[in-house]
């Protein structure tokens, strides 16, 4: 199964930063504030209904919510439940894992993520991509501590399930869950922090990925056409391959990154 988890270049090379002995972190777990919890349905209710007024109502950006809010619709899918979240102490800041579900309910291979930010007493999500404050990606990074992705990132009871389709059924099945995978590209991937987790930790790589997420939001900017013409792609081959070059700009907007990174046990 295909996916997409940006930044393509830079996960790859995170995924063995830092992660050769999991952090052992003793706390007590907190429950998501209500607040959150009812921006994150105003969320699956927007998207399920391609409203990109009220996406953009609760998006840390709100702008360009026409995107993922087109996309998720010819797409057939919405925000399924909450999978796993954590809240730091102050409360104003939290990290989810949720399920994204077809037009059936069934969970689809990959779940999404989102970073919750209170500013001036409002709850918003980080839905499209945006650049974020250096102490916004500490205080995720703090919060991910120890935690591994592939524990979070992959419904495996949804990939077990497309693994049994009859081998005569499985292409068109195929393409079009590979192409609701592939609707991570009209979205803020925040899979990243999932990937990184106390690699964010370190004080020099908050500024690194402060302006990493400075040009993820200007890839997005710059392609907002092109985006906008693969959400509204109905075909799921045609879609990806609408996405394809898009992929190649954010390899070229991403480069180097990577290679400025603090190993946290160096940091």
């Amino acid at each position: 199964m295909k996916k997409w988890l940006i930044p393509l270049l830079l996960v790859f090379t995170l995924g063995a930063c830092g992660n050769d002995e999991e952090a052992i972190v003793e706390e007590t777990k907190r429950a998501l504030p209500d607040a959150v919890m009812e921006v994150y349905a105003d969320y699956q209710a927007a998207l399920e209904s391609g409203d990109a007024e009220a996406l953009a109502a609760i998006d840390y950006a709100g702008r360009l919510t026409d995107i993922p809010a087109t996309g998720a619709v010819t797409r057939q899918l919405a925000p399924g439940d909450i999978y796993e979240s954590w809240v730091n102490e102050d409360e104003d800041v939290a990290f989810l894992v949720h399920e994204m579900v077809d037009q059936d309910g069934n969970p689809l291979p990959n779940r999404l993520s989102k970073v919750a930010v209170k500013d001036d007493g409002e709850w918003s999500l980080v839905i499209t991509p945006t650049a974020l404050p250096e102490d916004v990606i500490a205080e995720v990074g703090e919060l991910l501590i120890g935690v591994q992705a592939n524990e979070y990132g992959v419904n495996a009871e949804a990939n077990a399930r497309l693994a049994e389709v009859p081998e005569d059924e499985a292409g068109p099945i195929y393409d079009r869950v590979n192409a609701q995978t592939d609707y991570t590209a009209l979205e803020a991937d925040n899979n990243v922090f999932l990937l990184m987790a106390e690699t964010l930790t370190v004080e020099e790589n908050q500024a690194i990925m402060a302006d990493y997420f400075k040009a993820y939001e200007k890839w997005y900017t710059d392609n907002e056409a092109t985006l906008r013409e693969a959400a509204a792609t109905e075909d799921p081959i045609e879609y990806i391959e609408t996405l394809d070059p898009l992929k190649t700009k954010l390899e070229e907007a991403i480069d180097g990154f990577d290679e400025q990174l603090v190993d946290p046990s160096f940091g």
